[in-house]
């Protein structure tokens, strides 16, 4: 989904009941969600078509990356404003090509990330860089470096997403050692607006750790995804964590329990990240939608009341029965016309949550029988079914909760809490360092230096040096490398044999026969 000046485009794919062909749609919705248009399109007629990601350029037109059936290519389309396919073209420098991500490039053009194969048949991570019309400016493929002398690169690599950069483009994703295995890494990679690397990073939690979304913010990175115990969904959490410049792990978090994950996030005011996914009680249980915002400013909550205390009723001393006399007032209600005690008006709600015997207050310790949202960036909060459906937790910290808000309905609540109970945070101070997948960390008072394929400017060479201290040895210690030298790279350029065989038969795909195409789709 992308924002637009006046509510959102949405990209997916649709078929008919019954039929193996898939086309890819957008929808166009108001700020209130009334639809304003749809459309259908396709990469080639009889073909299975999927678009996964879609961002608005300055001028207002929408472009569309996923992959289609057609050659196994990764496939992108550009509509304008009123809805005409402006181009419509496939990419492939391997023969499984996807892509997930992409954005258009303050310079001109459109860059995206996702996925190709390599010569040795392994998934690489691949970056593609497309001027106004759709020509490939650069096509770069990445693999991580692992630690095992036999198979001295990971064989599995993707990117899920991208952001621009000062200096260039950051993606996100992951890496495991061999494809087969239950285990990913999360992986961080910038490079220059040439395509050359800059630097790369594993962030690690758990043993399953994707990074699904990433946004620049002030000379720093954000990024969000999941982190399991397997890629089963076990013990899932919803994961977010914060890079500086040079790409070392400032703080890492995870939140909610059962199955819980962050498909994506918006980078808010004073970079607090709303997140949003999806919550189940355990692994392929029901699933409810799942929002939680994470540093950034507090939360404005109300100001608590005080609780209301009862007059005491009169103790008799003998054995006569005592008399009460009500008291004259202005307001309904304000004394019990009954007797028995005077009675005092309803409190005005607070933000103070009720659950079990305790009483949940915002940033405090908790109570007997309650669950507490700690400031220090601790687990995800509350189940519905102890503080009810569409209730908000708020919790105060840097990194920490500021609130959690689950959606669903009364009748599922109990199957689908989110986040109850939470889960701590993972301390990127006290991680042994292992990142579940062999790979080491950086060796503190290091020097780390990075050169890129092409040459950049003075910027970009600042930043590839790193110059480690004694205190960042913590924060790399969950997501680390295992060398300086931990990422190789393979360059697939627009000018290889592959890719001008690619894009000859790319090229062959004529506007026309894309319009018509989907003139008759719809």
């Amino acid at each position: 989904m992308a924002a637009t000046e006046d509510g959102f485009v949405v990209a997916g794919h649709t078929h008919e009941e019954g039929s193996s062909e898939q086309d890819a749609i957008a929808v166009r919705v108001d700020g209130e969600g009334t639809e304003q248009w749809r459309r259908t399109f396709n990469a080639n007629p009889d073909t299975t078509d999927t678009m996964r990601a879609v961002s608005v350029d300055p001028e207002g037109r929408y472009v569309f990356a996923g992959w289609t059936s057609r050659f196994q290519d990764a496939w992108i389309a550009r509509l304008t404003p009123d809805q005409s396919i402006d181009w419509a073209k496939r990419y492939g420098p391997g023969d499984h090509n996807r892509l997930h991500g992409i954005i258009p490039a303050s310079e001109g053009g459109y860059v995206a990330v996702g996925e190709t194969d390599d010569t040795d048949d392994n998934t690489v991570g691949w970056a593609v860089k497309l001027d106004d019309e759709a020509t490939q400016v650069f096509s770069q493929q990445f693999k991580k470096r692992s630690d095992t002398a036999t198979n001295p690169y990971d064989d599995y690599n993707v990117f899920y997403d991208v952001a621009e950069t000062r200096n260039g483009f950051v993606a996100v994703g992951a890496n495991a050692f061999d494809p087969a295995t239950n285990d990913r890494r999360g992986w961080a990679l910038e490079i220059n607006i040439n395509g050359g690397k800059l630097w790369d990073k594993r962030i690690v939690s758990d043993t399953y750790t994707v990074l699904h979304s990433v946004t620049a913010g002030n000379l720093e990175y954000f990024a969000a995804g999941e982190t399991a115990t397997n890629g089963n969904g076990d013990g899932a959490r919803g994961f977010a964590t914060n890079l500086g410049i040079d790409g070392v792990t400032k703080w890492q978090n995870s939140y909610g329990s059962g199955s819980s994950e962050f498909s994506a996030f918006h980078l808010a005011d004073e970079d607090g990240m709303v997140c949003v996914g999806s919550a189940a009680d355990s692994a392929g249980g029901t699933t409810a939608g799942w929002s939680v915002k994470v540093g950034g400013a507090e939360v404005d909550a109300a100001t608590p009341s005080p609780t209301p205390s009862p007059t005491p009723s009169p103790t008799a001393s003998d054995d006569s029965t005592p008399t009460f006399t009500p008291t004259p007032t202005d307001e309904p209600g304000g004394t019990d016309a009954t007797g028995g005690e005077t009675a005092t008006a309803a409190p005005t709600p607070t933000a103070t949550q009720s659950g079990g015997s305790g009483t949940e207050t915002p940033g405090g310790d908790g109570g007997s029988g309650a669950t507490t949202t700690g400031g220090g960036g601790g687990g995800g909060g509350l189940s519905p079914a102890v503080v009810g459906v569409g209730a908000v937790i708020v919790a105060l910290g840097s990194a920490g909760v500021l609130y959690n808000r689950f959606l669903g309905d009364d009748e599922d609540a109990a199957g689908s809490d989110g986040g109850a109970g939470g889960a701590p945070p993972d301390d990127t101070g006290g991680d042994d360092g292992s990142d579940g997948g062999g790979s080491g960390g950086d060796t503190a008072g290091g020097v780390e230096t990075s050169e890129p394929d092409t040459e950049g400017t003075e910027q970009v060479q600042a930043a590839q040096t790193v110059v480690e201290g004694s205190g960042d040895d913590a924060g790399e210690a969950a997501g680390g490398d295992a060398a300086p030298d931990s990422v190789a790279e393979t360059e697939s350029d627009a000018g290889d044999g592959s890719e001008s065989a690619d894009a000859g038969d790319t090229d062959g795909e004529s506007e026309s026969a894309d319009a018509s195409d989907d003139e008759s789709s719809e």
